[in-house]
């Protein structure tokens, strides 16, 4: 697929309640798509923690191109499911999406820890933002992960 242009002006917050219907069917759609066909990861994407989630969207005119959910918690909260269709790889929207997820975070509550459960193969792409290995690598879905943490910066 051809690569793709997108302004970082499309991205937007929303909570579970403020999906529309359009909304959920192209996250669960972009989701599926990349995590269960391109990668042939099975598992339970349905897992009960969307409705509780704040979800970040990156839209495009053609579609939703990227995605990433926040799991908040009092001292450590959860950035997940971050996804970019193919042909919006290589146009560093995945760190901008990152990057919009832990400054959410940060805003929420500054005291938080963030984790994410990375892709053994992204441990080093998600080490660039300050993220560090917190376990063993293990088996998700048929894909090796590790819990990475990223602890909030100290003030003095």
């Amino acid at each position: 697929m051809s690569s793709v242009t997108l302004p970082i002006e499309n991205m937007i917050w929303k909570e579970f309640k403020d999906l529309g219907v359009e909304d959920l069917y192209a996250l669960l759609q972009l989701r599926e798509r990349v995590f269960q066909l391109e990668q042939e990861s099975l598992y339970a994407d349905l897992d009960g923690l969307d409705r509780h989630a704040q979800h970040l969207l990156l839209y495009c005119p053609e579609g939703l191109a990227g995605y990433l959910r926040l799991i908040p918690g009092a001292e450590v909260t959860k950035l997940g499911r971050v996804v970019l269709a193919s042909e919006f790889r290589g146009q560093d929207l995945g760190a901008k999406l990152v990057r919009a997820g832990i400054l959410r975070v940060w805003e929420q509550t500054p005291s938080a820890s963030i984790k994410i459960s990375a892709q053994q193969g992204l441990v080093e792409y998600y080490s660039q933002f300050g993220f560090a290995v917190c376990s063993e690598p293990y088996d998700d879905g048929g894909v090796m992960h590790l819990d990475m943490l990223l602890t909030p910066p100290s003030h003095p």
